[in-house]
């Protein structure tokens, strides 16, 4: 497969627009804000909060099959990670490892969010066998395929640690703050008009193939502005390089900064897909009684409670630039835990509901630092085992992310239908879920996020391979200069810096 990835993006009409050594403005506003942005809003609204309301106030469905089915998925997912990491691992191409599977991927996403809502008016075990493939088919294989390959184009970039943390920055800004208008203002509105029940299956789905097929032009962005400059270096120096599964296990499980960030995607991962997808029955029901009330209650949520995910970034990184990812990071997370706490001990008090997550967003903006916090940790292996572990990382990334989304959706079904949720039959229909319910949706929109926030904040007080990022570079640099001046003999050479502590 790698070799008929290596014809096909041979060809120049496939290259990419950028040529420059360093980053260009280009790179930045196209290749990592607008191209990732366009996805992203793709993703939240076919892929995220509206897909489990679809499926219960739709489709009408729950129990067991409901509950079960996402978290079941994700063992054919870890197959698909695992496997497309290591295809990413063993491509060599003139467009690089990454990108050519980030343009491949674009296709895929569109047909497969159109296909998550067309399910056929037809026998329930025909509904059930075309979600399981539909959910799989966007899911386990095709967003699998975009989610390895982006979360590989801040590492894959450039070296320069301040360029990198600039497309950080971009990145996360454009994967975040206006994908989040899209869910968060235009969704809430488009939802009553839409509808819930049988007869509304439609709207949802023309809608949400309209914003599947975004997926196109957005992924064609990135990928045309976008440069692989450490692989093309590592391609000069180790053609041909093939390192087995095994010594890059080896290599990040015994990294202690490997494990800590990899532990912190998946308590932010879990704990924001619980976050994300409850936040409509906690707005509906919570602080409302109807899908119609609970419209306006999720723009307010989100536009007043998380304005700092938006403004707040331009605060970030000069803060980031001062004191360092990690002394932001770990205040950031105490704060934002204390917003969380504010929420929890106050439901159904919009004063207060506003006024935590509002903190809580202020404390939570250190997380779009995390790209660049994972790229420093792939240099660190890199630097003491002469080899990079890019495709197992992003493999073993995604794996936990999709694990943690769909044990957030079956936490949240399985509380749904184990506490009695009582679906609703038209958007202005009046009711009172049972206390159970409402305290479980507390508890899923902001509970967990204590509990992430606290635990990434603990995580912090071990990350401490920022400052040991000049050493890393400098000694890289001096094994690229004897790479092409002597070029080197056998496998395996060991560098005398190598022999430094973990």
């Amino acid at each position: 497969m790698p070799a008929k990835i290596e014809k096909i993006f041979a060809a120049g009409r496939l290259d990419t627009k950028i040529h420059s050594d360093s980053t260009t403005k280009k790179e930045k506003w196209l290749g990592y804000f607008l191209g990732p942005c366009l996805t992203a809003m793709v993703y939240s609204g076919v892929g995220g909060t509206y897909l489990t309301q679809f499926y219960t106030d739709v489709l009408g469905l729950s129990g067991v099959f409901l509950t079960l089915m996402p978290l079941l998925s994700k063992a054919v997912d870890v197959i698909m990670n695992l496997l497309i990491g290591r295809l990413i691992d063993h491509t060599r191409t003139r467009q690089g490892k990454a990108r050519p599977w980030l343009l491949i991927s674009g296709g895929l996403i569109a047909v497969a969010g159109c296909l998550l809502y067309a399910v056929p008016r037809a026998s329930m075990a025909v509904q059930m066998a075309w979600i399981v493939v539909s959910y799989n088919l966007f899911f386990a294989f095709a967003y699998s395929i975009y989610n390895l390959s982006h979360a590989l184009m801040v590492p894959l970039s450039t070296r320069d640690t301040k360029q990198r943390d600039t497309l950080a920055m971009f990145t996360s800004t454009g994967t975040s703050m206006i994908p989040g208008m899209l869910v968060t203002v235009i969704m809430p509105l488009l939802v009553p008009l839409l509808g819930v029940g049988a007869g509304a299956q439609g709207h949802w789905m023309a809608v949400m193939s309209v914003i599947s097929i975004l997926a196109l032009p957005a992924v064609l962005m990135e990928y045309y502005f976008t440069k692989e400059r450490v692989t093309e270096e590592r391609q000069d120096q180790t053609e041909g390089e093939t390192v087995s599964f095994a010594r890059q296990m080896k290599a990040c499980f015994f990294n202690r900064y490997w494990l800590l960030i990899m532990g912190m995607n998946v308590l932010t991962n879990l704990f924001n897909q619980l976050s994300n997808r409850s936040m409509v029955y906690y707005c509906n029901w919570v602080l409302g009684n109807s899908v119609d009330s609970g419209a306006l209650n999720q723009i307010m949520v989100n536009v007043i409670g998380q304005a700092p995910l938006g403004f707040g970034v331009f605060l970030l990184w000069p803060l980031v630039r001062k004191f360092g990812k990690r002394r932001v990071t770990l205040a950031g997370y105490l704060i934002g835990a204390a917003g969380c706490l504010m929420v929890l001990l106050h439901p159904g008090n919009m004063g207060f509901v506003l006024g935590g997550l509002f903190v809580k967003s202020i404390g939570s903006l250190p997380t779009y630092v995390m790209t660049a916090m994972l790229a420093e940790t792939l240099d660190y292996i890199e630097w003491k085992n002469d080899f990079r572990v890019d495709g197992f990382s992003a493999s073993m990334m995604s794996i936990l992310m999709t694990i943690a989304q769909g044990l957030g959706q079956s936490i949240l079904l399985g509380g749904i239908n184990l506490f009695g949720y009582i679906a609703p039959e038209a958007a202005d229909q009046v009711i009172v879920q049972p206390e159970a319910v409402q305290t479980f949706f507390n508890w899923c929109f902001v509970g967990g996020g204590l509990i992430s926030l606290l635990g990434g904040a603990l995580a912090m007080i071990f990350f401490d391979v920022e400052k040991k990022m000049p050493k890393v570079l400098e000694d890289m640099e001096k094994r690229k200069q004897i790479r092409y001046n002597d070029s080197q003999e056998g496998e395996g050479k060991t560098f005398p810096e190598q022999a430094d502590d973990q």
